[in-house]
């Protein structure tokens, strides 16, 4: 987002806004309700994009109704009234001008673009903080500490409004608005990047500056109503296991055995139906093309064990990881082939790709659109370093910790969980919890989130509130049988959470 659009609108509004102090406003008692009730009075959500509500790489009003947070408040009391930062069609992404992903005619394509983004602001002249503070693509430290954005205006700016609130941090101004509860979902972004990024290291936090951050955080938030408050917190999602990341796994790979080399497991040429494509027609064997990877080809087999989604428009329109005959020789050659007749040969596959609709770029794909098995090996370590530091501090605090990695664990077992699937749209486009691109859930996925968090709600006496019905929000994707993602809309999902240039 420019930063011409965020400075208009924070000129525009500034006249709008009550100048709010830091003073703690005393919370009024509220006759014939219970002490534990009193949690339920103002409910404030804290966090990044999963508790905006983003969809589908991006923001817009028909899925922030579906927040989890704002589904909870509705269960509260449908009359609620629980405001959201709201943007209009075509939505705001990562990309300026360009709107959320969408679906149309099997392809996944932005949904559209748009001139004037003041008008896709709906409600920026409220006059106070909104009470869901989810900052897209903010890590525990920017969620702690960050009044802006350090990289020119973003979301982080959108939100907050400074400095229409005296530069104040999300926390700050949580404490503005004198909750009762706060839901806390913080910690994703903090491994998140290394897996989208394609295994970029410097994107994981260390453990132990997580640590010291989420303390202080908790430390502050306490401060509110003389720590008379109740939180509620979620733990982080193993990054490397969601359909952004898992998506082809096991689909377009075939064991392949090579002379000197042995069996080998390889991501192979495929079709638009992820079928990997045999291009043996006449001897009733099997010949099976490996996809190029800057990797290369270990005696084990492919090092690549993941091909991100972004892979998928370049593939399809671009033909990276296609071999052309120059790269098919040595293939040729290593598989057994005579020297003196893999150049024909390998003439003959490219004209019989070419023919089946692919592009024989010969261009191998990079490291930043794949992860290796090594990769994410550390990625799932820090994961698990991070969840057992949230663990130690939620238990030691007596704060509920809704376990979000065991549910995506459930999502992406054979049976499901709850009628929903992890796998990607192409693959379940009637049950999938995903949204289009991969990484944050879909209406119905933020429904099964919702209802983790009630359940841990529920926990507090004479709290009891009716957990939503998952089966009312399928059917997002279904009546469009979807194979594809366009070369934009890749490029859109693959700027999301990087940190990095890898």
């Amino acid at each position: 987002m420019k930063k011409i659009i965020i400075y208009l609108i924070l000129s525009t509004c500034l006249t709008f806004f009550i100048t709010c102090g830091l003073e703690d406003p005393t919370q009024p008692t509220v006759e014939g309700i219970t002490s534990n009730q009193l949690v339920l009075l103002k409910m404030v959500a804290i966090g990044n994009s999963l508790t905006a509500g983003v969809q589908s790489a991006g923001l817009a009003h028909d899925f922030q109704v579906n927040s989890y947070p704002n589904l909870i408040a509705r269960q509260m009391n449908p009359g609620n009234v629980f405001e959201q930062p709201l943007i209009d069609d075509p939505g705001l992404s990562n990309t300026p001008g360009v709107g959320v992903l969408d679906f149309v005619n099997g392809e996944i394509v932005p949904r559209g673009t748009y001139t004037n983004p003041m008008a896709l602001l709906l409600n920026a002249l409220l006059p106070r903080p909104y009470d869901n503070l989810g900052i897209p693509g903010a890590n525990v430290n920017e969620i702690l500490n960050a009044t802006s954005s350090a990289n020119g205006p973003t979301m982080t700016d959108l939100i907050l409004r400074n400095p229409n609130f005296a530069n104040t941090t999300v926390w700050e101004q949580a404490k503005l608005l004198n909750p009762t509860l706060i839901l806390l979902w913080v910690g994703n972004n903090d491994v998140l990047g290394a897996a989208t990024s394609g295994g970029d290291m410097d994107q994981l936090a260390p453990t132990a500056q997580f640590q010291s951050d989420l303390v202080t955080l908790l430390t502050e938030l306490a401060k509110i109503r003389d720590g008379n408050i109740g939180i509620i917190m979620a733990n982080i999602f193993d990054v490397c296991d969601i359909a952004h990341v898992n998506l082809l796994d096991n689909l377009i790979y075939k064991t392949i055995t090579l002379p000197n080399v042995g069996q080998v497991y390889l991501p192979v040429i495929f079709d638009n139906q992820f079928q990997p494509v045999d291009f043996d027609t006449t001897t009733g064997g099997e010949l099976y093309l490996p996809l190029l990877t800057e990797e290369g080809i270990l005696a084990g087999g492919s090092p690549v064990e993941h091909l991100l989604l972004p892979f998928l428009g370049e593939y399809s329109e671009n033909g990276l990881g296609v071999p052309d005959s120059a790269a098919l020789v040595p293939l040729l050659v290593g598989s057994g082939i005579p020297p003196q007749m893999a150049p024909g040969m390998a003439k003959q596959l490219e004209l019989a790709m070419q023919a089946a609709g692919l592009k024989t770029s010969g261009i191998p794909i990079p490291v930043s659109l794949t992860l290796t098995a090594a990769e994410t090996g550390t990625i799932q370590t820090r994961v698990d370093e991070l969840n057992q530091v949230l663990q130690g501090i939620t238990s030691q605090q007596g704060i509920p910790l809704v376990d979000a990695n065991n549910l995506l664990q459930q999502l992406n077992s054979p049976s499901g969980y709850q009628g929903y699937s992890g796998k990607f749209v192409f693959f379940d486009p009637a049950n999938t919890a995903f949204s289009l691109d991969g990484i944050h859930p879909n209406n119905g996925g933020y429904a099964l989130i919702a209802n983790a968090f009630i359940e841990k709600m529920n926990l507090f006496p004479d709290i009891d509130i009716t957990p939503l019905d998952p089966a009312q929000f399928k059917g997002q994707y279904v009546g469009s049988q979807m194979n594809k993602i366009s070369l934009e809309a890749a490029n859109q999902v693959k700027a999301l959470f990087s940190r990095s240039k890898k």
